[in-house]
């Protein structure tokens, strides 16, 4: 209960310090003049995005051993991106569909497939982090604005990048760790853990798992462009979009991915991907305004899964 309190009087805090930045005048003027054209694009494009993201989940499951109807998958996984967008973060919609599998006696296999999921899209967005941030640094090279923090952020997704390689692919990493974990206390938990663990390498010699990694990895990179096209056609909708400034998108948005695994409250990732946005160099309130509707119409696109949730009593 005082966990709930605390995270409600932050999201009302966030709200509180939007309106006293910007006003409540000028943001509701903003959105009056938004294009709801675009902003319905933004909204189209997520749900294509989710129900592209369910047949790739549905993909490492079935790699991972376990059958399940199509629809089933589908509103799985639309019910967890509805908790992802809606209640804590990603670790709220990955734990859901985790403890759902868990009562079909899958728990490790669906750990592993959901894991698998979450880190393809990681690989793939911390590439279109460094493609930007190179970019960046490309364009900033003359003079040193933020040349420094741009070769930071490249850094860290390169390295982001390096580790989902190692974790998946490398046995040797992998063994490595298991011998680690024999030093641990509790025996129990620790094979536990490297049962966990050893559920998600990737043999890439093995025809069935090159299959499922081809697979997953262009299903990632169609996926994850369509979740930063929506926030590009929510700056179309309020008119801030311009093709020169394309490949910022490609490096804030995939930053607030990874603090979307931090269980923060409603309006905390929006209010800091506006300040991101805002320096580098876009306008304060419309680039808010702009996280703000990509939340919100992540939200209305994964409304299914919350329809789901409340009529189906098999994943309650």
């Amino acid at each position: 209960m005082l966990s709930f309190a605390a995270k409600l009087a932050i999201t009302i805090l966030i709200f509180w310090w939007i309106n006293k930045s910007f006003g409540f005048s000028n943001i509701v003027d903003t959105l009056k003049k938004a294009n709801f054209f675009w902003f319905a694009a933004a909204i189209s494009i997520h749900i294509i995005s989710i129900f592209i993201g369910a047949l790739q989940w549905g993909i490492i499951l079935k790699n991972r051993g376990l059958h399940l109807p199509k629809f089933e998958i589908i509103k799985l996984y639309y019910t967890g991106m509805f908790f992802n967008n809606f209640v804590l973060g990603t670790i709220a919609g990955d734990s859901f569909k985790v403890a759902a599998l868990h009562r079909k006696n899958s728990a490790k296999s669906g750990f592993a497939a959901t894991f698998l999921d979450r880190f393809a899209g990681l690989a793939v967005l911390s590439f279109f982090a460094v493609v930007g941030a190179i970019i960046i640094s490309a364009l900033n090279f003359a003079g040193s604005k933020n040349l420094h923090l741009t070769v930071s952020i490249l850094l860290f997704f390169s390295l982001i990048l390096a580790m989902v390689f190692f974790l998946i692919f490398s046995k040797r990493i992998q063994n490595i760790f298991s011998k680690l974990l024999l030093k641990f206390p509790n025996l129990s938990i620790a094979e536990k853990i490297e049962d966990v663990v050893s559920s998600v390498y990737i043999d890439r010699r093995n025809k069935s798992d090159a299959k499922m990694l081809l697979n997953i990895f262009l299903l990632s990179f169609l996926i994850q462009g369509l979740r930063i096209s929506t926030h590009i056609f929510c700056a179309a909708a309020i008119g801030i979009f311009t093709f020169g400034t394309i490949h910022y998108y490609f490096v804030i948005i995939p930053i607030t991915a990874i603090l979307m695994m931090i269980p923060l409250p409603f309006g905390v990732i929006p209010a800091i991907a506006g300040a991101i946005f805002f320096a580098a160099g876009f306008s304060a309130d419309a680039a808010t305004i702009m996280e703000f509707l990509a939340s919100i119409a992540g939200i209305i696109g994964s409304l299914a899964g919350a329809v789901f949730f409340l009529l189906d009593k098999k994943i309650k």
